[in-house]
Protein backbone atom coordinates (compact mmCIF):
# COMPACT_ATOMS: atom_id res chain seq x y z
CA UNK A 1 0.00 0.00 0.00
CA UNK A 2 1.26 3.45 -0.86
CA UNK A 3 2.45 5.41 2.17
CA UNK A 4 0.23 8.35 2.95
CA UNK A 5 1.62 11.84 3.07
CA UNK A 6 2.40 13.04 6.60
CA UNK A 7 1.42 16.39 8.06
CA UNK A 8 4.39 18.72 8.34
CA UNK A 9 3.22 21.61 10.53
CA UNK A 10 0.57 22.65 13.06
CA UNK A 11 -1.49 24.64 10.55
CA UNK A 12 -1.96 21.55 8.40
CA UNK A 13 -2.98 19.64 11.51
CA UNK A 14 -5.48 22.32 12.54
CA UNK A 15 -7.11 22.24 9.11
CA UNK A 16 -7.12 18.43 9.10
CA UNK A 17 -8.75 17.89 12.49
CA UNK A 18 -10.33 21.15 13.62
CA UNK A 19 -13.65 21.18 11.77
CA UNK A 20 -15.78 19.98 14.68
CA UNK A 21 -14.54 22.31 17.46
CA UNK A 22 -14.19 25.25 15.06
CA UNK A 23 -17.91 25.07 14.20
CA UNK A 24 -19.08 25.23 17.83
CA UNK A 25 -19.49 29.05 18.02
CA UNK A 26 -21.97 28.78 15.15
CA UNK A 27 -24.56 27.04 17.33
CA UNK A 28 -23.77 27.18 21.08
CA UNK A 29 -24.96 30.76 21.64
CA UNK A 30 -28.61 30.10 20.75
CA UNK A 31 -29.58 27.86 23.71
CA UNK A 32 -27.30 29.87 26.02
CA UNK A 33 -28.91 33.23 25.27
CA UNK A 34 -32.41 31.76 25.18
CA UNK A 35 -31.90 30.79 28.84
CA UNK A 36 -30.33 33.91 30.30
CA UNK A 37 -31.94 36.64 28.16
CA UNK A 38 -35.45 35.24 28.63
CA UNK A 39 -34.85 35.12 32.40
CA UNK A 40 -33.52 38.69 32.40
CA UNK A 41 -30.20 37.76 34.04
CA UNK A 42 -27.83 38.20 31.08
CA UNK A 43 -26.16 41.32 32.52
CA UNK A 44 -25.02 39.32 35.55
CA UNK A 45 -24.44 35.77 34.28
CA UNK A 46 -23.25 36.13 30.67
CA UNK A 47 -19.61 36.96 31.42
CA UNK A 48 -19.02 34.45 34.24
CA UNK A 49 -20.46 31.58 32.16
CA UNK A 50 -18.16 32.48 29.25
CA UNK A 51 -15.09 32.79 31.48
CA UNK A 52 -15.80 29.43 33.15
CA UNK A 53 -15.84 27.76 29.74
CA UNK A 54 -12.61 29.49 28.67
CA UNK A 55 -10.92 28.33 31.90
CA UNK A 56 -12.12 24.79 31.19
CA UNK A 57 -10.71 24.93 27.66
CA UNK A 58 -7.33 26.12 28.99
CA UNK A 59 -6.95 23.45 31.69
CA UNK A 60 -8.12 20.59 29.45
CA UNK A 61 -5.77 21.73 26.68
CA UNK A 62 -2.80 21.59 29.06
CA UNK A 63 -3.91 18.12 30.19
CA UNK A 64 -3.91 16.96 26.57
CA UNK A 65 -0.34 18.17 26.20
CA UNK A 66 0.65 15.31 28.51
CA UNK A 67 -1.54 12.80 26.66
CA UNK A 68 0.17 13.79 23.42
CA UNK A 69 3.58 13.15 24.98
CA UNK A 70 2.65 9.73 26.33
CA UNK A 71 0.48 8.27 23.56
CA UNK A 72 1.85 8.76 20.05
CA UNK A 73 0.29 5.88 18.11
CA UNK A 74 -2.97 7.69 17.28
CA UNK A 75 -5.15 6.21 20.03
CA UNK A 76 -5.02 9.36 22.18
CA UNK A 77 -7.09 9.68 25.35
CA UNK A 78 -8.94 6.40 24.83
CA UNK A 79 -5.61 4.58 24.48
CA UNK A 80 -4.34 6.16 27.71
CA UNK A 81 -7.55 5.23 29.57
CA UNK A 82 -7.26 1.62 28.44
CA UNK A 83 -3.60 1.45 29.44
CA UNK A 84 -4.35 2.82 32.91
CA UNK A 85 -7.76 1.27 33.68
CA UNK A 86 -7.84 -1.92 31.60
CA UNK A 87 -10.28 -3.53 29.10
CA UNK A 88 -13.42 -2.14 30.75
CA UNK A 89 -12.26 1.36 29.79
CA UNK A 90 -11.96 0.26 26.14
CA UNK A 91 -15.59 -0.89 26.07
CA UNK A 92 -16.80 2.17 27.99
CA UNK A 93 -14.87 4.54 25.71
CA UNK A 94 -16.13 2.79 22.59
CA UNK A 95 -19.74 2.88 23.84
CA UNK A 96 -19.61 6.60 24.57
CA UNK A 97 -17.70 7.34 21.36
CA UNK A 98 -20.32 5.59 19.23
CA UNK A 99 -22.98 7.77 20.87
CA UNK A 100 -20.84 10.89 20.51
CA UNK A 101 -20.19 10.39 16.81
CA UNK A 102 -23.91 9.96 16.19
CA UNK A 103 -24.60 13.13 18.18
CA UNK A 104 -21.88 14.99 16.29
CA UNK A 105 -23.74 14.09 13.11
CA UNK A 106 -27.09 15.14 14.62
CA UNK A 107 -25.87 18.48 15.99
CA UNK A 108 -23.84 19.39 12.89
CA UNK A 109 -26.60 18.48 10.44
CA UNK A 110 -29.20 20.26 12.60
CA UNK A 111 -27.07 23.40 12.72
CA UNK A 112 -26.60 23.15 8.95
CA UNK A 113 -30.38 23.05 8.43
CA UNK A 114 -30.73 26.03 10.77
CA UNK A 115 -28.20 27.98 8.69
CA UNK A 116 -30.11 27.09 5.51
CA UNK A 117 -33.45 28.05 7.07
CA UNK A 118 -31.95 31.42 8.11
CA UNK A 119 -31.72 32.25 4.40
CA UNK A 120 -34.62 30.14 3.07
CA UNK A 121 -37.45 30.46 5.58
CA UNK A 122 -39.67 28.18 3.47
CA UNK A 123 -37.73 25.19 4.84
CA UNK A 124 -39.78 25.52 8.02
CA UNK A 125 -43.03 25.01 6.08
CA UNK A 126 -44.67 21.62 5.73
CA UNK A 127 -44.56 19.65 2.49
CA UNK A 128 -47.15 16.86 2.29
CA UNK A 129 -47.47 16.92 6.06
CA UNK A 130 -43.71 16.77 6.67
CA UNK A 131 -41.55 19.74 7.63
CA UNK A 132 -39.25 20.81 4.81
CA UNK A 133 -36.24 20.97 7.14
CA UNK A 134 -36.63 17.24 7.86
CA UNK A 135 -36.60 16.39 4.16
CA UNK A 136 -33.49 18.50 3.62
CA UNK A 137 -31.72 16.99 6.66
CA UNK A 138 -32.59 13.45 5.58
CA UNK A 139 -31.46 14.02 1.99
CA UNK A 140 -28.16 15.58 3.06
CA UNK A 141 -27.59 12.78 5.60
CA UNK A 142 -28.01 10.11 2.94
CA UNK A 143 -25.76 12.02 0.52
CA UNK A 144 -23.09 12.42 3.23
CA UNK A 145 -23.24 8.69 3.99
CA UNK A 146 -22.76 7.83 0.32
CA UNK A 147 -19.80 10.23 0.08
CA UNK A 148 -18.09 8.79 3.18
CA UNK A 149 -18.51 5.25 1.86
CA UNK A 150 -16.71 6.34 -1.32
CA UNK A 151 -13.49 6.58 0.71
CA UNK A 152 -11.48 9.22 2.58
CA UNK A 153 -9.76 10.69 -0.48
CA UNK A 154 -13.05 11.53 -2.18
CA UNK A 155 -14.35 13.10 1.01
CA UNK A 156 -11.10 15.02 1.52
CA UNK A 157 -11.32 16.50 -1.96
CA UNK A 158 -14.87 17.70 -1.29
CA UNK A 159 -14.56 18.98 2.30
CA UNK A 160 -10.86 19.64 2.87
CA UNK A 161 -10.92 23.49 2.70
CA UNK A 162 -13.99 23.83 4.95
CA UNK A 163 -12.07 24.26 8.23
CA UNK A 164 -9.88 26.99 6.72
CA UNK A 165 -13.06 28.77 5.67
CA UNK A 166 -14.67 28.68 9.10
CA UNK A 167 -11.45 29.87 10.80
CA UNK A 168 -11.36 32.77 8.36
CA UNK A 169 -15.01 33.53 9.19
CA UNK A 170 -14.37 33.49 12.95
CA UNK A 171 -11.40 35.86 12.69
CA UNK A 172 -13.34 38.11 10.29
CA UNK A 173 -16.15 38.29 12.86
CA UNK A 174 -13.63 39.15 15.57
CA UNK A 175 -12.11 41.90 13.44
CA UNK A 176 -15.54 43.34 12.60
CA UNK A 177 -16.53 43.28 16.29
CA UNK A 178 -13.40 45.16 17.37
CA UNK A 179 -13.87 47.65 14.51
CA UNK A 180 -17.46 48.40 15.57
CA UNK A 181 -17.32 48.15 19.37
CA UNK A 182 -13.64 48.21 20.27
CA UNK A 183 -11.86 45.51 22.25
CA UNK A 184 -14.46 44.60 24.84
CA UNK A 185 -14.25 41.38 26.87
CA UNK A 186 -17.12 39.94 28.92
CA UNK A 187 -17.28 41.17 32.50
CA UNK A 188 -16.98 38.97 35.55
CA UNK A 189 -18.93 39.47 38.76
CA UNK A 190 -19.15 37.27 41.83
CA UNK A 191 -22.83 38.22 42.02
CA UNK A 192 -23.37 35.53 39.35
CA UNK A 193 -22.66 32.90 42.02
CA UNK A 194 -25.19 34.17 44.55
CA UNK A 195 -28.24 31.92 45.14
CA UNK A 196 -30.46 34.07 42.94
CA UNK A 197 -28.20 33.73 39.89
CA UNK A 198 -25.99 30.65 40.26
CA UNK A 199 -28.54 28.32 38.64
CA UNK A 200 -28.53 30.47 35.49
CA UNK A 201 -24.73 30.85 35.56
CA UNK A 202 -24.17 27.10 35.72
CA UNK A 203 -27.06 26.45 33.32
CA UNK A 204 -25.44 28.76 30.77
CA UNK A 205 -22.08 27.12 31.40
CA UNK A 206 -23.62 23.70 30.72
CA UNK A 207 -25.18 24.91 27.46
CA UNK A 208 -21.99 26.32 25.99
CA UNK A 209 -19.72 23.45 27.06
CA UNK A 210 -20.43 21.94 23.64
CA UNK A 211 -17.60 24.30 22.69
CA UNK A 212 -15.27 21.52 23.87
CA UNK A 213 -16.52 18.93 21.38
CA UNK A 214 -13.77 17.61 19.16
CA UNK A 215 -10.86 18.65 21.38
CA UNK A 216 -9.91 15.00 21.96
CA UNK A 217 -9.21 14.45 18.26
CA UNK A 218 -5.95 16.41 18.51
CA UNK A 219 -4.46 13.71 20.75
CA UNK A 220 -5.28 11.20 17.99
CA UNK A 221 -3.59 13.48 15.47
CA UNK A 222 -0.07 12.92 16.86
CA UNK A 223 0.57 9.92 14.60
CA UNK A 224 -0.32 11.89 11.49
CA UNK A 225 2.75 14.16 11.74
CA UNK A 226 6.20 13.51 10.35
CA UNK A 227 9.25 13.14 12.57
CA UNK A 228 10.16 11.70 15.99
CA UNK A 229 7.50 11.40 18.74
CA UNK A 230 8.57 14.54 20.61
CA UNK A 231 8.22 16.69 17.49
CA UNK A 232 4.91 15.06 16.52
CA UNK A 233 3.35 15.67 19.93
CA UNK A 234 4.53 19.31 19.88
CA UNK A 235 3.02 19.92 16.44
CA UNK A 236 -0.27 18.26 17.42
CA UNK A 237 -0.47 20.51 20.47
CA UNK A 238 0.17 23.48 18.21
CA UNK A 239 -2.81 22.42 16.10
CA UNK A 240 -4.96 22.24 19.23
CA UNK A 241 -3.88 25.74 20.25
CA UNK A 242 -4.75 27.17 16.82
CA UNK A 243 -8.29 25.77 16.84
CA UNK A 244 -9.21 26.04 20.51
CA UNK A 245 -7.50 29.42 20.78
CA UNK A 246 -9.56 30.72 17.85
CA UNK A 247 -12.75 29.26 19.32
CA UNK A 248 -12.11 30.68 22.81
CA UNK A 249 -11.18 34.08 21.34
CA UNK A 250 -14.45 34.10 19.38
CA UNK A 251 -16.40 33.44 22.58
CA UNK A 252 -14.64 36.30 24.37
CA UNK A 253 -14.64 38.89 21.56
CA UNK A 254 -17.70 38.12 19.43
CA UNK A 255 -19.78 36.82 22.35
CA UNK A 256 -20.60 40.29 23.77
CA UNK A 257 -21.54 41.46 20.25
CA UNK A 258 -23.92 38.51 19.84
CA UNK A 259 -25.54 39.47 23.16
CA UNK A 260 -25.96 43.09 22.00
CA UNK A 261 -27.03 42.56 18.40
CA UNK A 262 -29.16 39.41 18.43
CA UNK A 263 -32.67 38.64 19.60
CA UNK A 264 -32.92 35.04 20.85
CA UNK A 265 -36.72 35.26 20.78
CA UNK A 266 -36.53 35.55 16.98
CA UNK A 267 -36.69 31.85 16.17
CA UNK A 268 -36.78 32.51 12.43
CA UNK A 269 -33.05 33.39 12.31
CA UNK A 270 -30.25 31.99 14.51
CA UNK A 271 -28.44 34.43 16.80
CA UNK A 272 -25.13 33.86 15.00
CA UNK A 273 -26.65 34.72 11.61
CA UNK A 274 -28.34 37.80 13.11
CA UNK A 275 -24.97 38.98 14.40
CA UNK A 276 -23.20 38.13 11.16
CA UNK A 277 -25.74 40.18 9.19
CA UNK A 278 -25.28 43.13 11.58
CA UNK A 279 -21.47 43.06 11.56
CA UNK A 280 -20.61 42.14 7.97
CA UNK A 281 -21.68 43.63 4.63
CA UNK A 282 -24.27 41.54 2.77
CA UNK A 283 -21.91 39.67 0.40
CA UNK A 284 -19.63 38.61 3.25
CA UNK A 285 -22.55 37.63 5.49
CA UNK A 286 -23.99 35.36 2.81
CA UNK A 287 -20.51 33.96 2.12
CA UNK A 288 -20.29 33.24 5.86
CA UNK A 289 -23.48 31.20 5.62
CA UNK A 290 -22.02 29.17 2.76
CA UNK A 291 -18.81 28.58 4.75
CA UNK A 292 -20.85 27.51 7.76
CA UNK A 293 -22.84 25.05 5.67
CA UNK A 294 -19.69 23.56 4.12
CA UNK A 295 -17.89 23.03 7.41
CA UNK A 296 -20.99 21.59 9.11
CA UNK A 297 -21.35 19.03 6.31
CA UNK A 298 -17.65 18.31 6.83
CA UNK A 299 -18.19 17.79 10.57
CA UNK A 300 -21.12 15.47 9.84
CA UNK A 301 -19.03 13.46 7.41
CA UNK A 302 -16.13 13.33 9.89
CA UNK A 303 -18.48 11.78 12.44
CA UNK A 304 -19.59 9.11 9.98
CA UNK A 305 -16.03 8.27 9.07
CA UNK A 306 -15.17 8.12 12.78
CA UNK A 307 -17.95 5.57 13.32
CA UNK A 308 -16.67 3.55 10.37
CA UNK A 309 -13.07 3.53 11.72
CA UNK A 310 -14.18 2.72 15.25
CA UNK A 311 -16.48 -0.11 14.15
CA UNK A 312 -13.85 -1.55 11.79
CA UNK A 313 -11.26 -1.53 14.59
CA UNK A 314 -13.62 -3.03 17.17
CA UNK A 315 -14.47 -5.79 14.71
CA UNK A 316 -10.76 -6.73 14.60
CA UNK A 317 -10.82 -6.78 18.41
CA UNK A 318 -13.94 -8.99 18.38
CA UNK A 319 -16.15 -6.41 20.12
CA UNK A 320 -18.38 -5.95 17.04
CA UNK A 321 -19.82 -8.66 14.74
CA UNK A 322 -17.58 -9.22 11.74
CA UNK A 323 -20.37 -8.60 9.22
CA UNK A 324 -21.18 -5.22 10.79
CA UNK A 325 -17.61 -3.94 11.12
CA UNK A 326 -16.26 -5.32 7.85
CA UNK A 327 -14.72 -2.70 5.59
CA UNK A 328 -15.63 -2.15 1.94
CA UNK A 329 -12.98 -1.79 -0.78
CA UNK A 330 -12.10 1.64 0.64
CA UNK A 331 -11.72 0.25 4.17
CA UNK A 332 -14.95 1.94 5.32
CA UNK A 333 -17.39 -0.07 7.49
CA UNK A 334 -20.25 0.96 5.22
CA UNK A 335 -22.96 -1.04 7.02
CA UNK A 336 -22.25 0.89 10.22
CA UNK A 337 -22.42 4.14 8.28
CA UNK A 338 -25.92 3.31 7.07
CA UNK A 339 -26.96 2.22 10.58
CA UNK A 340 -25.89 5.65 11.82
CA UNK A 341 -27.64 7.47 8.97
CA UNK A 342 -30.82 5.50 9.76
CA UNK A 343 -30.60 6.41 13.47
CA UNK A 344 -30.11 10.06 12.56
CA UNK A 345 -33.09 10.01 10.19
CA UNK A 346 -35.22 8.41 12.91
CA UNK A 347 -34.16 11.11 15.41
CA UNK A 348 -34.88 13.95 12.98
CA UNK A 349 -38.36 12.54 12.24
CA UNK A 350 -39.42 12.05 15.85
CA UNK A 351 -37.48 14.79 17.70
CA UNK A 352 -36.99 17.49 15.05
CA UNK A 353 -34.01 19.17 13.45
CA UNK A 354 -33.20 21.86 16.02
CA UNK A 355 -29.63 21.55 17.29
CA UNK A 356 -30.62 22.57 20.83
CA UNK A 357 -32.51 19.29 21.14
CA UNK A 358 -29.26 17.30 20.95
CA UNK A 359 -26.71 19.62 22.59
CA UNK A 360 -27.32 18.35 26.13
CA UNK A 361 -26.52 14.77 25.13
CA UNK A 362 -23.61 15.96 23.01
CA UNK A 363 -21.81 17.84 25.78
CA UNK A 364 -22.54 15.19 28.42
CA UNK A 365 -20.73 12.43 26.53
CA UNK A 366 -17.77 14.65 25.71
CA UNK A 367 -17.18 15.42 29.37
CA UNK A 368 -17.52 11.81 30.47
CA UNK A 369 -14.69 10.98 28.03
CA UNK A 370 -12.64 14.01 29.13
CA UNK A 371 -13.07 13.01 32.77
CA UNK A 372 -11.84 9.46 32.07
CA UNK A 373 -8.82 10.85 30.23
CA UNK A 374 -8.12 13.32 33.02
CA UNK A 375 -8.15 10.70 35.79
CA UNK A 376 -6.08 8.31 33.65
CA UNK A 377 -3.49 11.08 33.23
CA UNK A 378 -3.63 11.82 36.97
CA UNK A 379 -3.07 8.14 37.79
CA UNK A 380 -0.06 7.91 35.45
CA UNK A 381 1.55 11.05 36.84
CA UNK A 382 0.88 9.99 40.41
CA UNK A 383 2.39 6.54 39.90
CA UNK A 384 5.46 8.08 38.23
CA UNK A 385 5.78 11.09 40.53
CA UNK A 386 8.95 9.88 42.26
CA UNK A 387 10.67 9.02 38.98
CA UNK A 388 9.82 12.46 37.60
CA UNK A 389 10.57 14.30 40.84
CA UNK A 390 7.00 15.58 41.29
CA UNK A 391 5.18 16.59 44.45
CA UNK A 392 1.47 17.26 44.88
CA UNK A 393 2.13 20.96 44.37
CA UNK A 394 4.24 20.55 41.25
CA UNK A 395 2.55 22.59 38.50
CA UNK A 396 2.29 19.57 36.20
CA UNK A 397 0.59 17.23 38.67
CA UNK A 398 -1.49 19.96 40.28
CA UNK A 399 -2.66 21.15 36.85
CA UNK A 400 -3.79 17.65 35.79
CA UNK A 401 -5.67 17.17 39.06
CA UNK A 402 -7.40 20.54 38.55
CA UNK A 403 -8.33 19.55 34.98
CA UNK A 404 -9.70 16.21 36.18
CA UNK A 405 -11.75 17.82 38.95
CA UNK A 406 -12.99 20.54 36.60
CA UNK A 407 -14.09 18.11 33.87
CA UNK A 408 -15.74 15.82 36.44
CA UNK A 409 -17.54 18.79 38.01
CA UNK A 410 -18.65 19.94 34.56
CA UNK A 411 -19.98 16.43 33.88
CA UNK A 412 -22.06 16.54 37.06
CA UNK A 413 -23.35 20.02 36.21
CA UNK A 414 -24.37 18.95 32.69
CA UNK A 415 -26.18 15.84 33.92
CA UNK A 416 -27.93 17.80 36.67
CA UNK A 417 -28.92 20.70 34.41
CA UNK A 418 -29.92 18.68 31.35
CA UNK A 419 -30.91 15.30 32.83
CA UNK A 420 -34.57 15.61 31.90
CA UNK A 421 -33.67 17.01 28.47
CA UNK A 422 -31.99 13.84 27.27
CA UNK A 423 -28.82 13.34 29.34
CA UNK A 424 -30.57 10.44 31.12
CA UNK A 425 -30.25 8.41 27.89
CA UNK A 426 -26.57 7.75 28.67
CA UNK A 427 -27.68 5.71 31.68
CA UNK A 428 -29.56 3.46 29.25
CA UNK A 429 -27.42 3.47 26.11
CA UNK A 430 -23.96 2.97 27.66
CA UNK A 431 -24.88 -0.21 29.59
CA UNK A 432 -26.64 -1.63 26.51
CA UNK A 433 -23.66 -1.02 24.19
CA UNK A 434 -21.17 -2.12 26.85
CA UNK A 435 -23.06 -5.38 27.39
CA UNK A 436 -23.45 -6.02 23.67
CA UNK A 437 -19.70 -5.65 23.10
CA UNK A 438 -19.00 -8.06 25.96
CA UNK A 439 -21.43 -10.64 24.54
CA UNK A 440 -19.97 -10.39 21.03
CA UNK A 441 -16.42 -10.79 22.33
CA UNK A 442 -17.37 -13.82 24.39
CA UNK A 443 -18.91 -15.46 21.31
CA UNK A 444 -16.12 -14.55 18.90
CA UNK A 445 -13.34 -15.31 21.38
CA UNK A 446 -10.23 -13.34 22.32
CA UNK A 447 -8.39 -12.09 19.19
CA UNK A 448 -4.71 -12.62 18.53
CA UNK A 449 -2.34 -9.98 19.89
CA UNK A 450 -1.55 -8.79 16.35
CA UNK A 451 -5.24 -8.48 15.49
CA UNK A 452 -5.97 -6.69 18.76
CA UNK A 453 -3.15 -4.20 18.16
CA UNK A 454 -4.30 -3.60 14.60
CA UNK A 455 -7.89 -3.12 15.72
CA UNK A 456 -6.80 -0.65 18.39
CA UNK A 457 -4.95 1.38 15.78
CA UNK A 458 -7.76 1.28 13.21
CA UNK A 459 -10.38 2.03 15.82
CA UNK A 460 -8.88 5.26 17.06
CA UNK A 461 -10.92 8.42 16.74
CA UNK A 462 -9.02 9.54 13.65
CA UNK A 463 -9.31 13.06 12.26
CA UNK A 464 -11.75 12.55 9.44
CA UNK A 465 -10.52 14.17 6.27
CA UNK A 466 -6.87 14.94 6.77
CA UNK A 467 -4.38 14.78 3.90
CA UNK A 468 -3.24 11.51 5.45
CA UNK A 469 -6.67 9.90 5.36
CA UNK A 470 -6.47 8.03 8.68
CA UNK A 471 -3.93 9.28 11.21
CA UNK A 472 -2.74 5.92 12.55
CA UNK A 473 0.65 4.67 11.45
CA UNK A 474 -0.52 1.05 11.57
CA UNK A 475 -4.02 1.60 10.23
CA UNK A 476 -4.94 -0.18 6.99
CA UNK A 477 -8.20 1.67 6.48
Amino acid sequence: MKTREKLSNSIEGALAAGGDPATSPLYVFGPFLALIVTAGVADVTFGPSIWLVVATVATVSLMYRLVMRWVTDGTGGSGLSEEEFGPWAAKANASITFIEYTLTFLVSMSALVTFLADRFSGLRDEIAGVEGSFLVALSLSIATGALVNAGPRVAAAVFGPATAGVLLLLWLMMGATIWKFGFELPGFTLQAFEPEFIGFTLGGYARILALMTGIEVFANLVAAFDGPPKRRSRLAFGSLLIIMGSTAATMLIVGPAILKLSDPSNTAVSVFTQTMDALLPAPLAYAGTLIGIAVLISASATALQGIAHLGHGLSHRHYVPQWLGEGNRHGIANRLVWVCVSAVGFSFFFFGTHEGTYLALYAAGVFVLLSMTGWAATKRLWMNRRAEGLTLWSPQLFGVIVASVLTSTATVIIFEERFSEGAWLYLVLIPILYTCMGVVRSRRGVPSTANDDLGRAIGCTCPGFSPTGCACERCRC
